[in-house]
């Protein structure tokens, strides 16, 4: 059995979509694909290989869940990989049967933080028939807005609302997608910690949250490139005032000719890059070398 999940981005409301805000949430053109076997070995092999085939996490399990063997694989991807199966088990009595082999594959390298765990989750979901927003609860957390993005071939609005959210497809198609480019920064953000110092801050006003909200909609409909710029510096302003940083673009790129917004969690991953000249050029000569324009990123 073969499944498959679609990467995301996170173009609105990043940080508040985690207490019911609109997001506008991008699928991206990579993903990953989970392989299932049923064997007679009585253990659970699992093997994780990454963008370049190479093999990275390689066990095997009792069907109880014990290790019985390890390679190429780190102590921290071991226990997570065990509370997985373990999870599984309890949403899911007896799936491994007498045995399986569980093979994943990423086609998106594994600190591009396109939802590595996400496509995962619903992969898993999907070979188990059970609710991947619960899954993702019991195991990783989050908003779920990557779950959504897994499951869709186009630009999506979510608003988280327990373990059935509300997903409606988003017009979100720009003309100008030839002036909008993906950078990545060279360095993961750790979504976790990222989460747990938002539930640190101060609490957002409601008025903020609509505003947020708002301008989610306003960029999906957004035909010219300057009022779309306008929109993500404003964007960036109010998330930056409630997370007391300062923006990327102030940061790193305050002689960048556009608009530069942060996607998800701040301070690693992927930023949007809208600008009528040269972009491509501006960021590989600071030494950015992945820009991949829109065409070849997102999908829909």
């Amino acid at each position: 059995m073969e499944f498959y999940s679609h990467g995301k981005v996170l173009l609105t409301a990043e940080y508040v979509v985690l207490e019911g805000v609109k997001a506008l949430s991008l699928p991206t053109k990579k993903g990953q694909s989970l392989q299932v076997v049923y064997t007679q070995e009585n253990t659970i092999q699992w093997q994780s290989y990454t963008d370049q085939n190479e093999l990275w996490i390689d066990l095997v399990f009792d069907t109880n869940f014990n290790i019985l063997a390890s390679q190429k694989t780190s102590k921290e991807h071991i226990a997570s990989v065990q509370s997985l199966l373990k999870t599984l088990s309890a949403l899911a009595p007896n799936f491994y049967k007498s045995g399986l082999k569980v093979i994943t594959k990423l086609e998106f390298p594994r600190d591009w933080g396109l939802g590595s765990s996400s496509t995962l989750i619903n992969n898993l979901a999907q070979w188990l028939k059970i609710n991947p927003y619960l899954l993702l609860e019991k195991t990783m957390g989050g908003s779920g807005y990557d779950i959504a993005a897994a499951q869709h071939n186009q630009p999506i609005y979510y608003k988280r609302n327990g373990h059935q959210p509300d997903v409606t497809l988003a017009a979100f198609s720009p003309t100008f997608k030839s002036k909008l480019f993906f950078v990545h920064l060279n360095q993961k953000q750790n979504s976790r910690s990222a989460i747990s110092n938002f539930k640190k801050l101060a609490a957002i006003s409601s008025s903020t949250k609509a505003r947020l909200a708002a301008i989610g909609s306003e960029i999906a409909l957004s035909t010219d490139l300057d009022q779309f710029c306008i929109l993500l510096k404003e964007h960036e302003k109010i998330t930056a005032a409630f997370l007391n940083q300062s923006p990327v673009q102030e940061r790193l790129f305050p002689d960048f000719d556009g608009q530069i917004k942060s996607l998800g969690a701040w301070g690693g991953d992927f930023v949007l890059a809208a600008g009528n000249k040269n972009v491509k050029a501006y960021f590989e000569k600071k030494g950015y070398s992945t820009v991949i324009s829109y065409a070849n990123f997102i999908l829909g």
